[in-house]
């Protein structure tokens, strides 16, 4: 079993390089709340995953959970991955990406990242592998993550900073994060990934 691990999972960069302001003003009282996003299929790898954000009510954390399906239509469970923000600040002045999509930044710290089998199958594969440098994996039961490397990718560790983007759009019925993988200098993802959350 092939395990590609992202806290967010996105379908590119293709946006519209439009300029006109048609995303709204964010605040973190609209973020407050659950947002998922659409089943999101690997037909290379016959599996699929979805991704859910839930901001606090206080607006200062965040967790994010992407459940991986051993399917395409996202029904068979195969094991969670999910990060977890604390102490987020959002900057309350719009700027634009590289796409010339209008955005927000925010910043964060971890708290923690985990990884939580569903199945014995999942849970064998990764025994099967030392993932994550654990041979102790079962169904049901989490590890923390943080600053392991997992098939090459190493997670940040507790405490680390996290720097991101979000957009919402005028409607405000949808938000847009970043490509993670695509980052400035500054740390801050410079494009938007295409996968939209709703509420």
């Amino acid at each position: 079993m092939f395990f590609n691990i992202i806290l967010i999972s996105g379908c590119g960069d293709a946006l519209s390089t439009s300029t006109k302001d048609n995303s709204a003003n964010i605040t973190k009282s609209l973020l407050t709340g659950t947002w998922t996003a659409k089943c999101s299929d690997n037909t290379t790898a016959s599996t699929s995953s979805k991704t859910v954000l839930v901001f606090s009510d206080s607006g200062d954390n965040l967790t994010a959970t992407t459940t991986n399906f051993s399917d395409l239509s996202c029904v068979t469970q195969s094991f969670n991955f999910t990060k977890k923000l604390n102490n987020l600040n959002l900057n309350n002045i719009k700027t634009t990406t590289t796409q010339n999509q209008i955005i927000y930044k925010f910043t964060a710290s971890i708290t923690d990242i985990s990884i939580e089998p569903k199945t014995s199958f999942a849970s064998s594969s990764f025994n099967g592998s030392n993932y994550c440098e654990f041979s102790s994996w079962n169904s049901g039961s989490e590890k923390s993550v943080a600053g392991l490397t997992c098939n090459s990718n190493t997670h940040k560790s507790v405490n680390d900073d996290y720097f991101d983007i979000v957009q919402m759009d005028s409607e405000k019925t949808f938000i847009r994060l970043g490509n993670i993988n695509n980052t400035a200098r500054t740390g801050y993802p410079k494009t938007l990934y295409t996968l939209e959350y709703y509420k």
